[in-house]
């Protein structure tokens, strides 16, 4: 009968001991079981008395002063004037940046304007002299056909331009530019002397029918 006792004890115990296996490893699993139950179950086990723990300390916010919203509302108007003045400050900086960007594109126009003038007036010089320079080549050469013989002179007309040509007949005594004329004799240079004198004619230098009858009464004379 004893025996019989102390197996059933035994069979309660182990019982008791899965099932409280069964719980905590439930517990842990499924992260139900913290510290605090575990402490629990432990003092339960081991027939202690268990001591709740202390309540959590309730933080309470302290009220703001008057004194303390009055330094935080200065101290947020300092910040506010802090911030003014920077914006102005930097806002003078880009008036100033912008002044200075006009004053040098003022400066620029001004230069430009006055190389464009320069310019134009050393254009101006180097045409006169150009002009120049030109009007006494054309004065020499001028003086030395008209001082040539017909002839040399007809053989240097043959080889310029019919505007050329006329521009240094145009300018010589009209009997010189006639004897020069006269010298044209082969058909390329009649076909020649025909363009030079229809050319004279356009500048209003001799008239084709003058010079014509002339020739006639030269001829008739002969």
């Amino acid at each position: 009968m004893g025996k019989l006792f102390v197996t059933l004890l035994l069979t309660l115990l182990l019982a008791n001991s899965l099932a409280l296996l069964g719980i905590v490893g439930y517990g842990l699993s499924t992260g139900r079981f913290d510290a605090e139950m575990r402490a629990q179950y432990l003092a339960t086990w081991r027939c202690e008395k268990l001591v709740p723990p202390p309540p959590a300390e309730e933080v309470v916010e302290e009220k703001e002063t008057p004194q303390q919203a009055s330094a935080r509302i200065a101290a947020a108007e300092v910040q506010r004037e802090i911030l003014t003045r920077e914006i102005q400050r930097d806002m003078e900086l880009v008036r100033y940046m912008q002044q200075t960007v006009e004053k040098a594109r003022l400066k620029l126009d001004k230069d430009i304007k006055r190389l464009q003038t320069d310019k134009l007036a050393f254009d101006t010089q180097m045409s006169q002299y150009n002009d120049k320079v030109q009007n006494e080549g054309f004065q020499k050469s001028l003086q030395a056909y008209a001082n040539m013989k017909p002839r040399s002179a007809k053989t240097d007309f043959m080889q310029m331009s019919e505007e050329e040509a006329v521009r240094y007949l145009s300018h010589m005594k009209l009997d010189v530019a006639t004897e020069i004329l006269d010298q044209f004799r082969t058909p390329e240079e009649l076909d020649k002397r025909l363009k030079l004198m229809r050319l004279l004619e356009k500048h209003k230098v001799i008239s084709l029918n003058q010079k014509q009858d002339a020739e006639r009464k030269t001829k008739s004379q002969l």
